[in-house]
């Protein structure tokens, strides 16, 4: 009887698949280790269906791009990256393929699939910086005012009243609302979930929205909001309502708003951080409402808006006056001389 694979401690379980084909006599195709990555990155490291399948794009064109060539050298995806680069792709994109492409060759050589990693060493081409779309008050209020539909209202008061991506606003369910509380329970990136307060506008929306008595079965009206996977927004059909519609809600709103700014559902959550900078927030709770890993993150929001800045200038200015600069009046004469002769 021969001896059966058993993966060292040191090498992860989900290589099993990989370890699988070991007996096979021809090497494993790049197809092949496409699909054992992208279950690894779905199922071990818990990244999101979109970033799934943003990474199983990006790979699958540099596959094809090979012709069949299974071992992809330096220059192979440096071919690749400037053919990319040459059809007109961004700066963003190309880093954004490279990210894929060495997360993929490093969970090759981690696996044993591989020697060397080809990505080693590559250079991530500058990014230009551009600065996120913000509405204003005003701006926000104007397409509040033209959004006919409950649903339109319900999308823009948690887009911007409670910060959301859009891919966690499609994914919200009844459960996952407490009117009673006042908080959203969503799923981020990477699964992580976190407690989202919203405040009265909000709440108005949602119970408008849920009033609806056309809008879910009665079985899910009588179970209310402690329903089990029932989709918060839906469609006509009564389907979860996709990204796509959401885009296209804010697109047709800002245009009737008459909103001459290229506004995406990102803009909302932007606008949202932004005003709570000049709130007076910190950086930290705004962090922790926003679900960002790291507040170096947030910290591109100090770049939209100075007003909190000022005013911690100002306060910081001001106490600082009150402890060293004397009353009118109370200057020594000596200081007043020095002043009047500087």
């Amino acid at each position: 009887m021969e001896p059966s694979v058993v993966p060292p401690r040191s090498m992860p379980h989900y290589s099993r698949a990989v370890l699988s084909r070991a007996p096979h006599p021809e090497p494993l195709s790049l197809s092949d280790a496409l699909q054992d990555y992208l279950s690894h990155i779905e199922l071990e490291r818990g990244l999101s269906a979109n970033t799934v399948a943003a990474y199983r794009s990006d790979l699958t064109a540099f596959i094809k791009a090979l012709n069949g060539n299974n071992n992809p050298t330096r220059h192979d995806i440096a071919r690749y990256l400037s053919s990319q680069k040459a059809a007109g792709q961004s700066a963003a994109t190309t880093t954004r393929i490279l990210a894929s492409l060495r997360g993929w060759f490093v969970w090759q050589r981690h696996v044993g699939m591989r020697q060397n990693d080809p990505c080693e060493g590559f250079q991530s081409p500058q990014k230009a910086k551009h600065l996120p779309q913000v509405l204003t008050p005003d701006e926000v209020a104007r397409m509040l005012a033209v959004a006919e539909k409950s649903r339109d209202r319900l999308i823009i008061e948690l887009l911007y009243g409670a910060g959301l991506r859009v891919s966690e606003l499609v994914k919200l369910d009844l459960k996952d609302v407490n009117l009673s509380q006042g908080y959203i329970r969503c799923l981020g990136k990477g699964s992580k979930e976190r407690i989202v307060p919203f405040g009265k506008l909000a709440m108005e929306a949602l119970k408008e929205y849920l009033a609806e008595a056309k809008k879910f079965p009665p079985t899910t009206r009588s179970a209310s909001l402690n329903a089990k996977a029932v989709p918060l927004l839906i469609d006509l059909k009564g389907n979860r309502l996709s990204r796509l519609v959401v885009w296209q809600t804010i697109k047709r709103l800002a245009y009737r708003a008459k909103i001459q700014k290229n506004l995406s559902p990102h803009s909302l959550r932007h606008s949202f951080a932004t005003h709570l900078l000049e709130g007076g927030a910190d950086l930290r709770s705004v962090q922790e409402l926003l679900g960002h890993s790291s507040v170096v993150t947030t910290q591109l929001y100090t770049h939209l808006s100075r007003n909190h800045l000022r005013r911690a200038y100002q306060n910081a200015q001001t106490s600082f006056g009150a402890q060293f600069v004397p009353p009118a009046g109370e200057l020594s004469p000596v200081s007043s001389a020095a002043m009047t002769k500087n």
